[in-house]
């Protein structure tokens, strides 16, 4: 699993990627689906605010990833006091917005500005032995980045958010 994905991190941050149109609205809500199964065994619901019609130039694949990343992340990561997982995509400033947050227990500044760095980890408690290795969230940063676009992280108010912004299709 470690070396799977060392792997798709390198492809991620070098490799020249076919793109396309993408119907990234409906790529996200596609993505939601599989997930919801898992948040529900875990006690939690996916809320999700697809804004139709949200057209971007990527490579379907790597966009799909990305929103995968975004979703496990925060269902591994959710405090249970809250059982919303919230997912939004929106078109604002002529840019894709996703905002993917959950609850979670305060993350520092400090945590915050590292937290795409490669085996990072927050929660410094976990180990290899759940199959995550800290690479997720720096996969997701070199696929944003490859497709011209943005990612940040936030605490506010007892959630984190990750939010995506993404040029549209011209």
């Amino acid at each position: 699993a470690l070396v799977t994905s060392l792997l798709d991190l390198s492809h991620a941050e070098n490799a020249q990627m076919p793109l396309e149109e993408v119907d990234f609205s409906r790529l996200v809500t596609g993505e939601i689906l599989p997930f919801e199964s898992l948040a529900f065994e875990k006690g939690f619901l996916i809320k999700s605010d697809i804004s139709e019609n949200i057209f971007v130039w990527g490579n379907d694949r790597k966009l799909r990833r990305l929103v995968s990343i975004l979703l496990d992340n925060a269902i591994r990561h959710s405090e249970p006091k809250v059982k919303e997982i919230e997912i939004r995509l929106e078109r604002l400033e002529n840019k894709a917005h996703l905002a993917v947050s959950n609850s979670a227990a305060e993350i520092s500044e400090e945590q915050l500005e590292r937290i795409f760095e490669r085996f990072y980890r927050v929660d410094e408690v976990r180990n290899s032995s759940d199959k995550h290795y800290g690479l997720g969230l720096s996969i997701a940063k070199a696929i944003v980045e490859a497709h011209k676009g943005e990612i940040k992280a936030e605490y506010l108010e007892g959630k984190v958010i990750f939010t995506v912004t993404l040029p549209l299709k011209k």
